[in-house]
Formats: structure tokens, C-alpha cells, sequence
């Protein structure tokens, strides 16, 4: 397996991940808590922006990486799979 294609596995877990949460958190009745995991990814997300916008050149590199990889496909599949669920019930 190439080492580039590893990252797109990666974001595409943490997609599926994100997906599988928010629709089971929503599924449940336990909203929230899904609006407290939702919350608390686009603190992290906020977060990682404003580091990675801070660092001079190559040091905001890796919190932009964290960012790009992991939390916003994370949070992306939260919103994507709790509203599927949520619209679905309605």
C-alpha cells in the first residue's frame, strides 16, 4: 500500500467513525450528549485552526495535519450521520 494513500484511509475511518457515533448518540435519544461530543469537536477543530495559523512557517504544520485528518472528517460524519438519523425519525 503506497504511504499517501494511508492518509485517506485514515480520513476516511475517522469519517465512518464520526458517522457511526453521531447516528447511534441520535438513534438512542441521547441528545445531549451527542451535542456535548459535537461540541467538543469543533472546540478541537477551532483549536487546531488558531494553532495552526500561529505557527511561523513549517511549526503549524502538524496541528493543520491533525486538523485536516482527523477532526473535521470526525466531525463532519457526526453532523452527516445525526442529522441522516435525526431527519429519518422526523
Amino acid at each position: 500500500m503506497p504511504p499517501e494513500l494511508r492518509v485517506y484511509i485514515l480520513m476516511l475511518m475517522a469519517l465512518l467513525a464520526g458517522l457511526l457515533l453521531g447516528g447511534l448518540l441520535i438513534r438512542n435519544g441521547w441528545q445531549r450528549v451527542y451535542g456535548a461530543f459535537l461540541a467538543g469537536h469543533v472546540f478541537a477543530a477551532l483549536g487546531l485552526f488558531f494553532a495552526a495559523r500561529q505557527g511561523q512557517q513549517m511549526d503549524g504544520l502538524a496541528h493543520g495535519l491533525l486538523l485536516l485528518v482527523f477532526v473535521l472528517p470526525a466531525t463532519l460524519g457526526m453532523v452527516l450521520g445525526g442529522g441522516f438519523i435525526w431527519w429519518r425519525r422526523r
